[in-house]
């Protein structure tokens, strides 16, 4: 098991600004090695542009960002170990096969190798078609494919579930599980509360959170008992019911 106590990912003073918008303000949290990170936040809260940043598809207005202990601003071999699924994937106009024989090559995987994988995966009905054509479900299941080529050792991971149907979602759920419990490190950016909680309740995980609401964080640290009565804590607003006097 990878040693718990190193932050493997670190976000510090993070703000970014779009438009004269501050969507992030000094953004600050770090995901142990080893660990399940939940990322909590509504639509809008500020999860995916932290996650762009962080993996330097988007730049910063302010602050300094860590991925395997190395920084994102300035050494070019950050993401050697990190693998990302975005929440809309985004292809070239290409088919499944010559994008994964593409993904595989950058990574020195051999052609043999990444055919053999593609022949024995459910993509393979696909390997003809353009990935722009699949459906956004597919889209997610390449996604996940490629990161299985090389299996890195650090996943980030925006809204992973989304557009799955039910048996995806539980083999990636037990795909996920397996890679926590041989030492991989996994934030997972979510709005969906119960996707979460199946991970904080499996004993055998180790799992901490953070919450961002309006592009600030409201908590971060270990798990709580109900991620429910947590989220509703910091973002559910009671108000009077319609019929109440």
């Amino acid at each position: 098991m990878e040693n718990l106590n190193k932050k493997i990912i670190e976000i510090k003073q993070t703000t970014k600004i779009y438009h004269s918008k501050r969507v992030l303000n000094k953004v600050t949290f770090s995901v142990r090695q080893g660990t399940i990170h939940g990322f909590i936040g509504p639509n809008g809260a500020g999860k995916s542009t932290t996650l762009n940043i962080s993996t330097r598809l988007v730049l910063p207005n302010g602050g300094e960002q860590y991925i395997d202990f190395k920084s994102v601003r300035n050494n070019p071999n950050f993401n050697q170990r990190l693998g990302y699924v975005t929440a809309e994937p985004k292809f070239p106009n290409l088919t499944v096969e010559t994008h994964v024989l593409d993904c595989g090559y950058l990574r020195g995987i051999s052609e043999e190798k990444v055919l053999q994988k593609l022949t024995n995966s459910p993509l393979n009905q696909f390997r003809y078609q353009n990935c722009l054509s699949l459906s956004t479900g597919w889209k997610k299941i390449l996604q996940f494919f490629i990161l299985s080529l090389y299996q890195p050792k650090i996943y980030l991971m925006d809204e992973p579930f989304n557009g799955l149907d039910p048996s995806f979602r539980h083999e990636l759920f037990n795909e996920l599980e397996r890679i926590a419990k041989k030492g991989g490190t996994i934030l997972i950016s979510t709005h969906i509360l119960s996707d979460l909680q199946k991970f904080a309740d499996n004993e055998e995980l180790e799992f901490d959170m953070t919450m961002i609401k309006n592009g600030e964080i409201v908590y971060t640290g270990t798990k709580t008992a109900d991620i429910e009565k947590t989220y509703e804590k910091y973002f559910i607003e009671k108000k009077r019911g319609l019929f109440e006097l």
